[in-house]
């Protein structure tokens, strides 16, 4: 019904004295976030700060994550972490102690940055991911889980320990999470003779949902989000642990959710690679190689032959039509995959990288890109 709602309200909104929406507030409220673009006005992919939060805010409106990078766990996470990617990098490009969440910060950055396709660094990434347990003195883990306990549990037990691990172990990195998406699991014969009272059945999630990801919000970089977490963390878990995984980050508030057992898209199809530059990313290469070479190609007629794009094998036009069909395709499914807020974000969204190019480290020649 939202995409339902969202089409009535953006076709009112194109009159000159919109009409007030059959269902009544609904459309008012959807017509209030929505800036004449489509896209809503406070999209923390365009610079702005998400609003929730369950965790005090500083009075810059940034969250309040003290409680949180106190505990212990939270301390040995974010150090292990760090060493790995220290490990990887080959230096420490930071100063400040090692349990510092915002010490992480540069080295994922120089991991993202450096040299290679999208594909390397999702490597170098995966690298980090597979060296946390180990570091942990717990290594062992992955292969029993894999071979023992995933092929013989019920899928809704292995999702929710999963939910409960995330939930649990890893606030310090993606702010504070839930589990969503329950399914009814009846309660065992034994136990409802054993507790009168017991209900037939009890509700389990089997997704975690963080409510406004630490790392993306500190990182304000799509490539980050996509290239250092997003696909690492899916081929990890699917190769050691044998889960599959589809992370869908909103780009519009910054949440992000964890699907288990959902296998995802391959990553060129994925709404999550459909993103510009985030408006306050940091990147050395922050639009260097996006929209300006982009645009310097057409112009310069470098990487077009004849009218077409030798890098996409499309006419602008051609590109420009894919580009609009395919807002349209996804956006009528699930909001471009949980990646927006609604259709009519999607679409701006959809139509800012038509005009001026995706960020240009998700792209998967990204190699190719910058030497253009």
């Amino acid at each position: 019904m939202r995409g339902v709602d969202a089409r009535r309200c953006a076709s009112t909104s194109r009159a000159r004295a919109p009409r007030r929406a059959r269902d009544g507030t609904r459309c008012a409220t959807i017509l209030r976030r929505a800036s004449p673009s489509g896209s809503p006005p406070d999209a923390a992919w365009r610079g702005h700060v998400p609003r929730q939060s369950t965790l005090p805010l500083t009075p810059s409106g940034a969250v309040d994550y003290a409680s949180i990078d106190a505990s212990p766990v939270s301390k040995v996470l974010t150090a292990t972490i760090r060493k790995l990617l220290v490990e990887e990098v080959g230096r420490d490009v930071d100063g400040r102690p090692w349990t510092d969440f915002a010490a992480i910060m540069p080295a994922v950055r120089e991991v993202n940055d450096m040299d290679g396709t999208a594909r390397d660094v999702q490597i170098r990434a995966k690298r980090v991911f597979a060296g946390i347990l180990p570091a942990l003195g717990i290594g062992w883990v992955p292969p029993i889980w894999k071979k023992v306990i995933h092929p013989n549990a019920p899928e809704w037990f292995s999702n929710w320990a999963f939910v409960l691990v995330f939930t649990n172990l890893f606030p310090w990195l993606m702010g504070p999470m839930e589990g969503v998406d329950h399914v009814e699991v009846p309660t065992p014969e034994w136990l409802r003779k054993t507790f009168a009272n017991a209900p037939k059945t009890f509700r389990v999630p089997q997704s975690v949902k963080a409510e406004r990801c630490r790392f993306l919000e500190t990182s304000q970089c799509a490539s980050v989000c996509v290239n250092t977490c997003k696909a690492p963390s899916q081929e990890w878990l699917k190769e050691d642990f044998g889960m599959d995984l589809h992370i869908q980050p909103n780009y519009d508030d910054f949440s992000c959710q964890w699907k288990f057992s959902v296998t995802p898209p391959p990553l060129y199809e994925d709404a999550a690679v459909m993103v510009p530059c985030f408006s306050k990313c940091d990147s050395e290469h922050k639009g260097e190689k996006d929209a300006f070479r982009q645009r310097a190609r057409v112009a310069s007629g470098v990487g077009v032959v004849d009218g077409v794009d030798t890098y996409t094998g499309e006419t602008l036009e051609q590109i420009a039509k894919r580009a609009s069909e395919a807002a349209i395709r996804d956006a009528a499914a699930a909001y471009a995959d949980g990646t927006a807020a609604d259709e009519a974000s999607f679409a701006s969204r959809a139509d800012t990288v038509k005009s001026g190019g995706k960020c240009w480290s998700v792209d998967e020649r990204r190699e190719e890109m910058s030497n253009l």
